[in-house]
């Protein structure tokens, strides 16, 4: 036999050697084993997640059965023994952007916008837009199909403190780059964009008349009861957040926003990220009507508003009908999934700036198979 024949039948085996890991593995994730303590297989994968220091301080808060449940793990400082639990307070960065889409849907609902507004409409009072902004709307905001970048030149330029990078950002700052858009592409591709999820705060603060905390407390958070979550940290709830770390484990501050708080400024806890979930998926809830809307896929899009579809990951994984978002800022992580069939929810938070969207989806799949202990 010859040497090449041999490569040819050694490089075979491996590929049918990889080919069954994979269906294997795959049998293993849609045949999953009920066994009768999804608290214990909890515990087991975000001791994983702890071991491989991708965290110091961690909550879990699940959504199942109509129940809700929070746990801890962890440290809330490096190095002490401060379990964190369901009232400690992480900055969600990215996740709040779901915030924002469900603000603009409740507004769509009231006749104050509807979804393909177009913002050079909106904005014609505070500025004249550029022709190569005159088709863009709301919903290419909401979905990151407008074509902006993720955040314009012009404001990274002014982003000089790595450690809080958006503080110095003032308003006039985003008029400013309105003026011309430089850098924006035609609107329908998908390129996530925090300037243009920011900018669709700014604007539903305008039409909300106030600012955009606030018009998101009203409208959402109070409604639903979730008091401990906001952006600008008053003195009564410092001694509830977390401390961030960076990647590296050193101490990181909270990243602080006056302009582009649309696109994830709020910190909140497992407690109140449950209130969200919730309301997402319990039908018999007020809010269900509206916020089940932002959840249906967008024409032409891979999203619902804010909420980002299932890949092949999740797909693989046996996620299929899940919704998902996650966040991840200076010193803190976070993820939250919704699945749309089993009503099931869960959200992790995260004291470190490592992304845990990947064991997010593991413990996602924890929920959805795993029962209460009885």
């Amino acid at each position: 036999m010859t040497a090449l024949k041999i490569v040819g039948i050694v490089l075979l085996i491996l590929v049918l050697l990889i080919a069954a890991i994979i269906l294997y593995a795959r049998y293993r994730l849609n045949n999953p084993t009920d066994r009768g303590d999804l608290e214990a297989s909890l515990d087991r994968q975000v001791s994983k997640i702890l071991a491989r220091d991708m965290a110091y301080g961690l909550v879990i808060g699940v959504y199942k059965d109509g129940r809700s449940f929070t746990k801890g793990y962890g440290s809330l400082l490096k190095g002490r023994s401060i379990p964190p639990d369901g009232n400690s307070i992480f900055e969600l960065a990215s996740t709040s952007k779901l915030f924002t889409t469900s603000l603009l849907q409740i507004l769509c609902d009231r006749g104050v916008v509807h979804l393909d507004d177009k913002i050079a409409d909106l904005l014609r009072e505070q500025i004249t837009l550029p022709s190569s902004a005159a088709n863009t709307t709301l919903r290419h905001l909401a979905t990151h199909t407008s074509g902006f970048p993720s955040v314009p030149q012009s404001m990274l330029d002014k982003m000089q403190d790595e450690d809080n990078p958006y503080k110095d950002l003032q308003t006039q700052d985003l008029y400013n780059y309105l003026e011309t858009c430089a850098a924006k592409k035609s609107e329908g591709s998908f390129e996530y964009s925090n300037f243009g999820m920011g900018l669709l705060g700014h604007i539903l603060a305008l039409k909300a008349g106030c600012d955009y905390e606030e018009a998101v407390q009203r409208e959402l958070l109070r409604p639903l009861g979730m008091n401990h979550t906001f952006v600008h940290i008053d003195s009564h709830m410092q001694d509830k957040i977390a401390q961030g770390y960076n990647e590296a484990g050193m101490p990181a501050p909270i990243w602080t926003d006056t302009v582009l708080t649309g696109a994830g400024s709020f910190l909140s806890n497992a407690s109140d990220m449950l209130l969200f979930i919730r309301a997402n998926v319990d039908k018999s809830h007020p809010l269900y009507p509206a916020l089940s809307k932002t959840h249906a896929q967008q024409p032409g899009c891979k999203t619902g508003l804010g909420w980002i579809l299932p890949g092949s990951e999740e797909k693989f994984m046996g996620n299929k009908t899940i919704l998902w978002h996650n966040g991840m800022a200076g010193g803190y992580a976070s993820y939250i999934a919704i699945d749309s069939v089993s009503g099931n929810g869960i959200v992790v938070l995260s004291n470190k700036s490592v992304d845990v969207t990947g064991r997010g989806s593991l413990l996602v799949r924890v929920v959805n198979t795993q029962s209460w202990r009885q």
